[in-house]
């Protein structure tokens, strides 16, 4: 317990345009690795989106970076692409 106390003690604390940046960021880097993989796939949006009981909009949204899909919504995706959710997250950095 004291070593985890020890540890948090010690921890950096993110500055706030650091996690501005990554808000930002996220949703445009996974939009770009979902379309990697849907092109990879051969897929149309409209392929997808009737994969996964969605309409294209939504895909084309998602892919630009101009929505947040939930985890749930990238599991579903990332099922229907056929690629683990660690692959499709894989060369994401910030």
């Amino acid at each position: 317990m004291l070593y985890y106390l020890f540890q948090f003690c010690f921890m950096e604390w993110i500055p706030e345009d650091k996690i501005e940046a990554i808000k930002a960021t996220a949703p445009i880097k996974v939009g770009e690795r979902i379309r990697y993989y849907r092109r990879m796939s051969d897929l149309t949006q409209t392929q997808l989106a009737n994969l996964m009981g969605n309409d294209r909009q939504y895909i084309y949204k998602i892919e630009k970076g101009k929505v947040s899909p939930s985890i749930s919504t990238i599991a579903v995706i990332a099922h229907a692409l056929n690629v683990s959710l660690s692959e499709l997250f894989k060369e994401i950095n910030f």
